[in-house]
């Protein structure tokens, strides 16, 4: 196993226990963070592409001049 997936194992273990521990169900927490992982990286894709559209308009005009 590499270190990233070595990682999320010992991750997932450790909010498995943590779970237990508060009496919260394991995989909804899991849904969760899975959705504001998504959810980040959607609005992280979102800026970049703001940005490849905006160095395209810049070059346009540029062009145009």
């Amino acid at each position: 196993m590499n270190n990233v997936t070595e990682t999320r194992a010992k991750y997932l273990q450790e909010l498995e226990i943590f779970c237990k521990k508060n009496d919260v169900a394991f995989t909804s927490m899991q849904k969760l963070l899975e959705a504001e992982r998504s959810k980040k990286l959607l609005k992280r894709n979102s800026l970049v592409q703001q940005n490849i559209d905006r160095e395209i308009e810049n070059a346009i005009a540029d062009d145009n001049k």
